[in-house]
């Protein structure tokens, strides 16, 4: 009863990780913004379902999978984020110029 209670608590909140960053990313208006408003997406909605996958099968290999795929997108996410801001930097960066 109660692992299911934190399980449940855990997905609810991945759940409104996305969403909100959702929200965040239809509100910005500037893509470097953007990217801002969807890194919590990136970094807490992972910790929240890797934990309830582990809460809910406990120590096995269905919670090994899951740590290690939400350390991956940790890992990653802002690699890929730096790789495109600069590419939007570049771009803004080549636009001014041929319009100037």
């Amino acid at each position: 009863m109660i692992r299911e209670a934190v399980v449940t608590t855990l997905l609810v909140c991945g759940v409104l990780v996305e969403i909100l960053c959702c929200v965040g990313l239809v509100a910005m208006r500037n893509p470097l913004d953007r990217l801002h408003a969807i890194a919590p997406a990136n970094i807490l909605a992972p910790i929240f379902f890797a934990a309830a996958v582990m809460v809910r099968e406990g120590a096995g290999q269905a919670s090994v999978k899951c740590a290690l795929i939400a350390f991956v997108l940790i890992l990653v996410s802002p690699v890929i984020s730096h790789a495109t801001g600069r590419a939007v930097w570049i771009r803004e960066k080549n636009h001014r110029e041929h319009h100037s």
